[in-house]
C-alpha cells in the first residue's frame, strides 16, 4: 500500500512540475530584455541583452560560507592577508570546495604571490568537477594568474573560452 502511495505522489509531483514549467510569455521576455514599445517601433536596432552575471553556489557548510563572506569583504577592503587567513580556515572546514580555492588564489595574487596563486587555481580547477560555473571561474582565475606571470596570450585564450563565466 505504501509503495502505491509513493508512486502516486511521485507522479503527481512530476506532472505538477512539468505543468508549471511553461517558459516566459512574450510580455515577460520583452520586460526582462529591457525593451519597451517605443524601442520596438523605432528604426534603431535594439542592443543585445547583457548576459546575466553567473555566480557559483556558495559552500554548503555554513561556517565556511560565513568565512568566505568575511574574506570577500577583506578582499574588497584591500586586506588580502586577512582574507588569506579567513580562507585557509574555511578550507580546513570544507577542503573540497572549489570556490574557496578560487578566492584563496585571488587573495594570493593580490599580494603578488603568483606561484601560490597558480597552485590554488589549479586545485580549484581539479575540485570544480562537473560544476560548469565553478570550473569556468577557476579557469578565469588561472587566466589572471597567467597574465600576472606575463603569459598574456594564454590568459587571453582562457578568457575568450570562459568569458560567459565572468562575474
Amino acid at each position: 500500500m505504501n509503495i502505491k502511495l509513493c508512486i502516486s505522489l511521485l507522479c503527481i509531483i512530476f506532472i505538477g512540475g512539468c505543468a508549471g514549467n511553461q517558459g516566459p510569455s512574450a510580455s515577460d521576455s520583452r520586460a526582462s530584455s529591457g525593451q519597451s514599445r517605443t524601442a520596438e517601433n523605432s528604426n534603431k536596432p535594439a542592443a543585445p541583452p547583457k548576459p546575466a552575471k553567473i555566480k557559483p553556489a556558495p559552500p554548503k557548510n555554513s561556517a565556511a560560507k560565513i568565512l568566505l563572506a568575511q574574506a570577500d569583504t577583506a578582499l574588497t577592503q584591500q586586506a588580502p592577508a586577512q582574507a588569506i587567513v579567513l580562507l585557509e580556515r574555511a578550507i580546513r572546514i570544507d577542503p573540497r570546495e572549489a570556490l574557496l580555492w578560487i578566492r584563496l588564489s585571488r587573495a594570493h595574487l593580490a599580494q603578488g604571490h603568483t606561484q601560490a596563486a597558480s597552485q590554488h587555481a589549479r586545485k580549484a580547477i581539479a575540485l570544480a568537477g562537473s560544476d560548469a560555473v565553478k570550473t569556468g571561474q577557476a579557469w578565469l582565475q588561472m587566466a589572471d594568474v597567467l597574465e600576472a606571470q606575463g603569459e598574456r596570450q594564454q590568459a587571453a585564450s582562457l578568457r575568450r573560452r570562459y568569458a560567459r563565466y565572468a562575474g
